[in-house]
């Protein structure tokens, strides 16, 4: 049979090709690795600029007429299933690849691809256009022959080039070394990756050092070789071990960039996850200084495919046992995490040193005091620069302990609140001891305030969770209340001579009434947010005012109005017109529950606009005085 061929699924194409791969790195990379698992020893990337393309040329074993057809052209083909082994011929290498897709990838980034490849003598060739191949009528393409089976002298070795590049611009030379680096940990003496182009003279050459420079780190760790102890009394870093897995773990001197923490896990040298948190503890100060590398080879052992197809994650939940691992992973990084605090407070005690003198004059409490405070902030301490800091921080408070009020309020602080930061404020402002009720106020309404909308989010019950709740919180309702008593006399009225049996059980009626401090009765009546407002409703909540205005008019001083508290407002066209001619009497006003917590968050802004207003104008006071 001449030529070459190609069977296909056109959705697979789009899906795996175009889809997957948009970026120009990981496109190379899938290049690299079919390289590396021809056991070549030399990748030279050659990116022409100025013409746009980009070619790929290895030294590996090369590719038959056969090999390339019934081989490379065959989109799905599992390599290690289909030959029966895992390792590369004749260097012996572990084979990177495994869903037969790679190949794929160029189509990603480009509408043409060219491969020529020899072996023992032979060279053979096509090129495969894109939108030729998308728009061919069945399910198969013939790629155009560039050679077949033609002799030649030279050496054993493939050549891909990649044409009608869509991207506007191609990656920069150090930007894809830089990325290639990341990608693999299997650049060596034994393989060799350099770029080049028509725009730099000398070649780049892809290195770890690229990835991760260790110069630049404070601290780094070394699994398993600075664990024997602990993977001897641990079972989860005893399971770590037990199935080879290797780590590299580096803390920076200073928080990284959020595109250089987490770890990168390799399988088989080449990238399966990137810049993971097992733990995922976001908010966790750690997470902010650590980066590195694990090698999990054994994720590669199981009968079913754990990496997801672009290599950027690990199907962990997938699997018991690889749960496990990840869950074991997350053991030994916070392991890490504790040794990394323990060494900077270390580290930072040797540089933060206090003398007697420090101290002359403090009584053994308040010395106690101090060194409390001191090695609290050296822990909670952002940077290792912070010494100069505190050192300023602990001169401040040992001036303000001769106040009583100071040390009674140092004693009381939460460790996790002593920060540079906090005590830098607390002993530059000594307002800040009188303000803190304030505050506490202040926080306490952020607190009912997230509280509030979790129970409007969850459609929780009024009667047994909203109402309560608004009881003990009436600013929510209105920022004129700041407590909120029932008016027993007329809520048993209106329950006497309004009964809840012509409702559904699901909107039961509930009311309570409170006294404003002008006098007016207001009658808020709530509904679960979710409740659909009907005429009923309406007619009921109008019933009220009517009713107490007829009966017990002389008790009420200046008049009554009604709120209906709903989130439901998508009335019918009656029920709407006739809510429109309530509204306009000022008598009876619907509020989403959503309008309450705008309201509320307002208020509390305002409120804490007042309160930093005053604090202004008393620093103002002091410099004046």
């Amino acid at each position: 049979m001449s030529g070459f061929t190609i069977k296909f699924d056109k959705n697979t194409i789009d899906h795996l090709g175009i889809k997957l791969y948009s970026q120009f790195p990981p496109v190379i990379a899938e290049l690299i690795s079919n390289a590396y698992d021809a056991d070549a020893e030399h990748v030279d990337i050659d990116i022409n600029y100025q013409n746009k393309y980009v070619t790929i040329i290895d030294d590996g074993i090369g590719m038959s007429y056969d090999e390339i057809n019934e081989s490379f052209l065959v989109i799905g083909r599992n390599r290690r299933t289909a030959m029966g082994t895992d390792i590369s011929p004749i260097k012996r290498r572990k084979v990177t690849g495994r869903k037969g897709l790679g190949k794929l990838a160029v189509f990603g980034v480009a509408n043409e691809i060219e491969l020529i490849s020899v072996k023992n003598n032979l060279k053979n060739g096509f090129s495969i256009n894109y939108s030729e191949l998308k728009d061919s009528e069945f399910d198969e393409y013939h790629p155009k022959i560039i050679y077949q089976n033609k002799k030649t002298d030279e050496p054993n070795g493939t050549q891909i080039t990649i044409r009608s590049i869509l991207q506007k611009n191609i990656t920069s030379e150090m930007n894809l070394a830089v990325s290639l680096a990341k990608r693999f940990s299997l650049f060596s003496d034994d393989f060799i990756v350099t770029i080049k182009s028509d725009r730099v003279e000398s070649p780049i050459s892809v290195t770890k050092k690229l990835s991760i420079d260790e110069s630049n780190y404070e601290f780094t760790w070394s699994f398993p070789r600075d664990f024997e102890a602990d993977i001897k009394s641990n079972d989860e870093l005893a399971l770590l071990n037990s199935y080879g897995i290797t780590g590299e773990i580096y803390t920076g001197k200073t928080p990284l960039k959020a595109t250089e923490n987490g770890f990168l896990v390799f399988v088989r040298n080449k990238l399966a996850s990137e810049y993971i948190f097992f733990n995922e503890r976001s908010n966790d100060h750690f997470n902010s200084y650590v980066t590195g590398f694990f090698y999990v080879d054994c994720i590669d052992e199981f009968k079913e495919d754990l990496i997801s197809t672009a290599r950027q994650s690990i199907l962990w939940d997938s699997n018991p046992d690889i749960l496990a691992i990840r869950n074991a992973l997350d053991k030994l990084v916070r392991i890490i995490g504790m040794q990394w605090r323990e060494k900077r407070k270390t580290k930072k005690e040797k540089s933060l040193d206090l003398s007697d003198e420090f101290f002359e004059g403090l009584s053994p409490v308040e010395k106690e005091a101090i060194i409390k405070v001191k090695n609290t902030l050296l822990v909670n301490s952002p940077d290792v620069d912070d010494i100069t800091t505190i050192k300023s921080v602990l001169e401040n408070m040992r001036v303000l302990f001769q106040f009583e009020s100071f040390q009674d309020y140092v004693t009381k602080i939460k460790p996790e609140d002593i920060t540079v930061e906090n005590v830098e404020k607390i002993t530059n402002d000594w307002e800040y001891l009188e303000s803190k009720e304030l505050a506490k106020v202040a926080l306490g309404r952020i607190q009912a305030i997230e509280k509030f909308k979790m129970f409007i989010e969850s459609d929780a019950s009024e009667s047994k969770v909203i109402q309560p709740f608004l009881e003990k919180f009436p600013w929510i309702l209105d920022s004129r209340i700041t407590t909120f008593e029932r008016e027993v006399h007329f809520r048993d009225i209106l329950r006497r001579n309004f009964k809840d049996d012509s409702l559904a059980e699901s909107n039961r009626r509930l009311d309570f009434l409170c006294n404003l401090v002008n006098g007016e009765l207001i009658i808020i009546e709530l509904k679960r947010p979710r409740i659909k407002i009907t005429e009923k409703e309406l007619k009921q909540c109008r019933s009220y005012e009517l009713f107490l205005q007829e009966h017990h008019k002389e008790a009420i001083e200046k008049g009554i109005k009604t709120y209906l508290i709903s989130d439901r407002f998508d009335m019918d066209k009656d029920t709407r017109d006739l809510y429109d001619s309530y509204e306009k009497s000022g008598k009876l006003m619907i509020k989403s529950y959503s309008d309450l917590l705008n309201h509320a968050i307002q208020y509390n802004n305002e409120f804490i606009d007042r309160f930093q207003a005053i604090e202004s104008c008393k620093k103002a006071g002091r410099k004046t005085t």
